[in-house]
């Protein structure tokens, strides 16, 4: 009787698993379908951030954070003027609102209010920017403008219920535990329940947080959760004693995915703290090489007490985080020489620790970013030649990763040993069929790395091939969420970190599938959210924070600062010419139609504008008499320098008014002797020099002075007569050489 009743319940539980495996695969098409939809109809709306007035008073909206002035096609502002270079500056805004401008070395300069630029200068609304002779004025947004901003995003956003997937996943973790107790039976531990609750906790918790938040988008958190579910199910079918541990990975993953999405809210802070990343990467790097495990012919563990941490996958989110960049640093030399020194070194690390799979992982990600930051294709193919010649040195040195590609495509020829992992996954996949073996009846999990580089094959074998290939799709959506999420992206950080994310799930996915079942060599990478590993999944969670970043949707995404999207919120000081004429809470919802009622965070809020606006007022004060002090302080000195004789001025003669006896003595006049009229006897007298003033002498004194001298043969002679020849050189004549002794 006993007999009979057991194989009554067998039969029961074996039709019971059977349908519940159908099931599971309906559930598995309905919550990838729901989320794909949902993702299909979303649209992200360009955001209209403030105003550009051109010199021919036509106004340029600003629907990008960052923007490139110039001449060149690819500029997102063109300026057909004469003196504009291609690439001439970036006005760039940050997530504060503050508006800055960068000269990118051009030409003919440019100027702010008249005032040369020679390193980033802030614009505020209303200043005058001259670039290539013509004026530009920064204007912000109105009250109404940015009302309609915030409607016409609510109008794209289509809001699809999370409560659905939400239910389905959790039926979905219901049946996999059932169908564990009737595989199990007796063996089954208790720690497999407390992992799934654990689980579904997490998920239940997180999105009922965030709805109290008013938050709508789940898409891709909903999509890892599913994954997620799938990992604890493999994990629990090869190693049950680990599956706890896999859970807490999954809380620990959300918590960093949490954190992460509130670092991206502020890329001044992300960029202060890329530096202190770099260093923690490096660190992990070189002590991954000293005190790494092999193990499968790689280095990349390290044992620390009972847990194995693979440093290689943490620094996938650092290599994110130090390629993605703004517009402004994509324009600085320095800070490519530095993500380009960092992924040699990644790259040269992961060479030395044997990792080939995360190698090419890194050099495939690096390429992406590479195009992303310059949009040369030269470039790029250069690299992948220096690349590939690095590779065949790495086969040369890396005999057991030579043995992987020797043994590509010829699985076949050896299925009891180099080809045994392939083989055995391959075969797996066929007995799987459609619905499956269910979960923990499967034979891979018996196989080294099944849960891990074969995890493909061990989902087909229990979850039927129809799941498998639903999980490969869930990593394409995600791929299909950050291409339309990108498109209207506010930053170019965001937009290069999402894609650089995306191209890590996506590239680690195709090596995972694809060299499980001998498409590609086994390379020894996991499939994100699914292979068991903490530190996977951890990462996995971290990366899709950048994902998320670039969710421009109203009230979708963590990683979007509230204040953004939700009017009650001010503009800040810089953005706006008058925070009373440009920005007033009660003219915002009056706009509405509704009353305006402040909350205790903007009654905060509103404070501390009031005090930053007093601080400005009062430094603006300051600023004002320290200009006119300055000015005053001038004027005086170039009237003292004016009251100052020029010390290289020549004095005028001075003109005496005082008597003649008050008047200084006259300097000592030079005199010369005249000869008497005796022959041999000297007569000294005075005589007046022969500069005199003509005016002052009479003619009788003038000619007198040529009077022959008075002799005795000369007595008769008339005194008043003509002066003759005889008188100037006769034997007494003036000039005779005889009256003077023979000498002249």
């Amino acid at each position: 009787m006993d007999n009979g009743f057991e194989g009554i319940m067998e039969y029961v539980a074996l039709y019971f698993t059977t349908g519940v495996r159908w099931v599971c695969m309906g559930l598995a098409i309905l919550i990838l379908l729901h989320q794909f939809f949902a993702l299909l109809r979303m649209r992200n709306p360009s955001e209209v951030w403030a105003y550009l007035k051109c010199p021919d008073a036509s106004s340029v909206p600003l629907t990008h954070w960052e923007n490139l002035m110039g001449r060149a096609r690819g500029c997102d502002i063109i300026l057909n003027l004469g003196g504009v270079s291609r690439s001439h500056g970036t006005l760039v805004r940050d997530s504060e609102g503050v508006w800055e401008y960068r000269d990118l070395n051009s030409k003919n300069g440019s100027y702010i209010n008249g005032r040369k630029v020679t390193e980033p200068a802030i614009l505020r609304a209303g200043d005058t920017l001259t670039v290539g002779g013509g004026d530009f004025q920064l204007y912000p947004l109105s009250a109404r403008e940015r009302l309609e901003n915030i409607e016409k995003r609510k109008r794209y956003t289509k809001r699809t219920s999370p409560w659905l997937s939400m239910l389905a996943i959790t039926v979905f973790q219901l049946l996999t535990v059932i169908q564990f107790h009737i595989s199990l039976g007796d063996e089954y531990p208790a720690k497999l329940t407390v992992a799934f609750a654990l689980l579904c906790l997490v998920m239940w918790a997180y999105v009922i947080i965030l709805r109290m938040f008013k938050r709508t988008g789940f898409e891709v958190e909903l999509i890892a959760f599913f994954l997620s579910t799938l990992s604890l199910s493999l994990t629990a079918s090869a190693y049950p004693y680990a599956v706890l541990k896999q859970a807490f990975c999954v809380l620990l993953g959300v918590i960093l995915f949490f954190a992460m999405c509130w670092l991206l809210r502020d890329l001044n802070k992300v960029k202060k703290l890329v530096p202190i990343f770099l260093g923690i990467a490096v660190v992990l790097l070189i002590a991954n090489l000293l005190f790494g495990t092999v193990a499968f012919g790689s280095q990349n563990w390290i044992q620390i007490g009972g847990l194995s941490v693979q440093p290689s996958e943490l620094v996938k989110i650092v290599f994110i985080f130090v390629g993605a960049a703004s517009l402004n640093e994509l324009q600085q030399r320095k800070n490519l020489l530095v993500f380009l020194g960092f992924s040699v070194f990644c790259l040269g690390s992961l060479a030395i620790m044997g990792d080939f799979g995360t190698a090419i992982i890194f050099f495939v990600t690096y390429l992406v970013i590479s195009f992303l930051r310059s949009g040369d294709f030269t470039k790029m193919f250069l690299v992948i030649g220096a690349a590939g010649l690095m590779g065949l040195m790495v086969l040369r040195f890396k005999p057991y990763i030579a043995d992987r590609f020797a043994v590509w495509h010829h699985v076949w020829e050896d299925p009891t040993d180099k080809g045994f992992q392939q083989v055995q996954t391959m075969t797996s996949i066929a007995s799987g069929g459609i619905p499956g073996l269910g979960a923990g009846e499967g034979n891979l999990s018996d196989v080294a790395a099944a849960s891990t580089d074969l995890v493909f094959g061990m989902l087909a074998e229990e979850w039927g091939l129809v799941i498998a290939i639903l999980a490969v799709l869930c990593i394409i959506t995600l791929g299909v969420f950050a291409y339309r999420s990108i498109i209207a992206g506010r930053s170019t950080y965001y937009c290069i970190a999402a894609c650089a994310a995306t191209t890590m799930f996506m590239f680690q996915t195709i090596l995972n599938v694809f060299g499980s079942v001998d498409l590609l060599p086994l390379t020894g990478v996991t499939f994100p959210f699914v292979s068991s590993g903490g530190t996977s999944m951890i990462v996995s969670w971290g990366m899709l924070a950048f994902l998320k970043s670039a969710d421009t949707r109203q009230n979708a995404s963590l990683a979007v600062r509230v204040h953004e999207k939700h009017p009650e919120q001010g503009l800040s000081s810089v953005e706006s010419v008058s925070a009373v004429d440009i920005y007033d809470p009660e003219d915002l919802y009056a706009l509405l139609g509704e009353e305006y009622k402040p909350t205790r965070k903007a009654l905060k809020a509103e404070k501390k504008a009031e005090k930053k606006q007093a601080r400005m007022a009062k430094e603006q004060a300051r600023l004002a008499e320290e200009e006119e002090r300055r000015r005053t302080e001038e004027e005086e000195r170039r009237r003292a320098a004016a009251a100052e004789p020029h010390r290289d001025a020549v004095p005028k003669p001075q003109r005496y008014a005082q008597p003649a006896s008050q008047r200084p003595a006259e300097p000592e006049r030079p005199t010369f002797k005249r000869p008497s009229a005796t022959p041999g006897v000297r007569k000294e007298e005075p005589v007046h020099p022969k500069a005199v003033n003509y005016k002052e002498v009479s003619d009788d004194d003038f000619f007198g002075k040529f009077d022959p001298p008075t002799t005795a043969g000369k007595a008769n002679a008339d005194e008043d007569g003509p002066l003759t020849l005889d008188d100037i050189f006769g034997e007494n004549g003036l000039f005779n050489d005889s009256r003077k002794g023979g000498k002249r």
